[in-house]
């Protein structure tokens, strides 16, 4: 069984010799931080960005000097290009190429794109090489405007930037070959995103917590490299070995193997794992942490920590990387910080026996059953659907808004206000024009009697462009409200328009 682990205090600041650059961005990615690596060493000074734990874009002072290589690289010397580059380079790290590159109009946007990329992945790879140094971490509240220069997971970075090190430059001690690894037991790292080799895979599942290191790996840097992302955990000779209550092997990990084929199934099981994501973030704010984990309220235990280890690499916020879940970040990270906290919750018999006594006095959020619920509950659903809805439109994340909203006015389908948001919402997506159309008549079929109903009405068919059932629509909204200014304006506004 896991045991707990206080947690290091926020990474601030050291030396490369006692923090090196693979720890420095495993910290970042656990705290899940926003903030601005700073790493110095012989004068050049490298930023790193991290938007909730994840690498987004790396820079130099001195950019300017790679610019020309870059551009030779891709045939593109021309000296007024390099010219500008050179001056954006140094003026604004990060973003002074991109910017060059795209205003000289030589450039197609996608070999500046290219460009950018390449200088990144040249910076971040050949920092793991800095054995000295010192570095600095800001946190930021959000992040500045710089390019997002890399798409792929943490792990996958730190991992491919190892692989590049000669032995000469490979950072810390050699692994103690009678050390014994395990799979961590930390969820976050255990189940990241990461793609690796046919070689760290045979490590991956040769780990077990009985074998020793020298037994696992013949090449004990590989152990070393999925160490340093996190992935495995090393008990010195000697020492007993704590092992997680998870399963072993990286067909229960959530790793890809580089170059290999993709499973005849994998489509299928990105859109169910995608559906289990939406259907539970949009019932987060009431369901038990049993719902979330898929699991009824009298599973016996070791169904119950499976099931934490299953939903943790389901749930998992790398999963934003797999192309169907882009669009999934927010909802991954809600998620997955619910299965962190069940993780803990049903931790022990008797921790599990203190969440259900607060389940049963009503002192955490009560399990909605998956039957057809009561009135009552019906009308909580719909209102918690509906709050929560107004605060994903707000932050621009438009599909969970749609699918809660799309309950609320099944469940609760007499309140104007859930009818008119949600036709706000299928017109964000101009596909569904007619969509936010057609949920409005409805609306208006059921509540006839509602002015704002038709006045949205009427709008829905602006952006449609139906002058005639628009001009019906304001209409209606007089005969209720004979005072609406807008709908006699816009009448007004029409008839003005009108040819003579």
């Amino acid at each position: 069984m896991a045991t707990t682990k206080a947690p290091p205090a926020p990474l601030s600041g050291g030396t490369l010799e006692k923090t090196p650059p693979a720890e420095i961005f495993r910290r970042l990615y656990v705290e899940r931080a926003t903030a601005q690596v700073l790493i110095s060493r012989l004068g050049e000074e490298r930023s790193f960005w991290f938007r909730k734990g994840r690498l987004v874009a790396a820079s130099s002072n001195r950019e300017a000097q790679q610019v020309g290589e870059l551009l030779r690289t891709f045939g593109l010397a021309d000296e007024k290009i390099l010219f500008a580059a050179f001056e954006q380079a140094l003026a604004d790290p990060g973003r002074g190429l991109a910017r060059a590159l795209h205003e000289s109009g030589a450039v197609e946007p996608w070999l500046a794109d290219a460009c950018v990329r390449a200088l990144a992945e040249k910076i971040l790879y050949s920092t793991f090489s800095w054995g000295t140094g010192a570095f600095t971490v800001t946190l930021l509240a959000e992040l500045p405007d710089v390019p997002a220069a890399f798409d792929q997971p943490n792990g996958t970075l730190v991992l491919e930037g190892l692989r590049r090190l000669p032995p000469d430059a490979r950072p810390g001690a050699r692994i103690d070959g009678r050390a014994r690894p395990v799979l961590t037991d930390d969820l976050l790292l255990r189940y990241q995103l990461v793609t690796v080799t046919p070689e760290e895979a045979e490590v991956l599942d040769a780990v077990d917590g009985v074998k020793a290191a020298a037994d696992v790996a013949l090449d004990l840097w590989a152990l070393e490299r999925l160490q340093a992302i996190g992935l495995v955990r090393l008990f010195p000779a000697g020492r007993p070995v704590v092992r997680s209550d998870g399963q072993d092997g990286t067909a229960f990990l959530n790793v890809e193997l580089s170059g290999g084929a993709p499973s005849p199934r994998a489509a299928e099981l990105l859109e169910l794992q995608g559906k289990t994501i939406w259907n539970t973030y949009r019932r987060l704010d009431w369901i038990s942490l049993y719902d979330v984990l898929g699991v009824p309220q009298d599973a016996p235990d070791p169904d119950v920590r499976r099931a934490v280890h299953d939903r943790a690499r389901l749930f998992h916020p790398d999963n934003q990387f797999r192309s169907p879940l882009a669009e999934a970040r927010e909802a991954l990270e809600a998620l997955f910080a619910k299965v962190v906290v069940a993780d803990t919750a049903f931790r022990t018999p008797s921790s599990r026996m203190d969440y259900d006594r607060s389940l049963a006095s009503g002192a955490m959020s009560s399990t909605v059953q998956f039957g057809r619920p009561s009135a009552d509950v019906q009308a909580q659903v719909a209102k918690a659907n509906y709050q929560r809805a107004r605060t994903l439109m707000e932050m621009e994340d438009y599909y969970p808004a749609y699918e809660m909203l799309r309950q609320a006015v099944e469940f609760d389908p007499d309140k104007p206000d859930y009818w008119i948001l949600l036709a706000k919402v299928q017109r964000k997506n101009p596909k569904w024009v007619r969509q936010a159309t057609e949920t409005l008549r409805r609306a208006t079929g059921r509540m006839p009697e509602v002015a704002d109903l038709w006045w949205h009405l009427a709008e829905a068919y602006q952006h449609e462009r139906n002058e005639v059932e628009r001009v019906k629509a304001l209409k209606e909204v007089l005969k209720l409200d004979p005072t609406h200014r807008r709908a006699t304006a816009a009448l007004s506004e029409i008839k003005a328009t009108k040819p003579k």
